[in-house]
């Protein structure tokens, strides 16, 4: 028994090699439930996120296609506008196709860190002699 004692081996304390694996264990077991906690709340504060940008970008547009409905000549664009914990800006082009003349419009919308883009291509027309922008797609 003196020479098992020497070599660190004691029948007293054969339980606390069982009790350190179930420590080790659950200590790794809420350690994974936590990292798996913080992932699931980090992707569903990047969704709300990602649907407030979306938001943000289509008000955006909006705004500016109110802008054009006032003024049909307008096409400077909206420089960065805070909106709701965010904000967005607006840019407006003229193309020139064959017959016709095109207006692209496109809102980028930013909310935290992300951003989302929504914008329209509008076709001018001519209708009773005035002068009118139709939608002629959605991106």
């Amino acid at each position: 028994m003196h020479g098992q004692r020497a070599l660190g081996y004691d029948r007293t304390e054969s339980g606390g090699v069982g009790l350190r694996i179930i420590w080790i264990v659950a200590t790794l077991a809420v350690v994974a439930a936590a990292i798996f906690w913080f992932l699931d709340k980090g992707q569903e504060n990047q969704g709300i996120l990602n649907r407030k940008a979306v938001e943000i970008s289509e008000y955006g547009l909006l705004m500016a296609l109110d802008r054009l409905k006032d003024s049909p000549s307008w096409c400077e664009g909206l420089a960065r506008t805070d909106y709701e914990n965010g904000w967005y800006a607006v840019s407006v082009r003229r193309q020139e196709g064959k017959d016709t003349t095109f207006l692209v419009v496109e809102s980028v919308g930013h909310a935290g860190q992300v951003a989302r883009k929504q914008g329209c291509i509008l076709r001018l027309e001519k209708k009773n002699g005035d002068s009118v922008w139709v939608r002629q797609s959605i991106r």
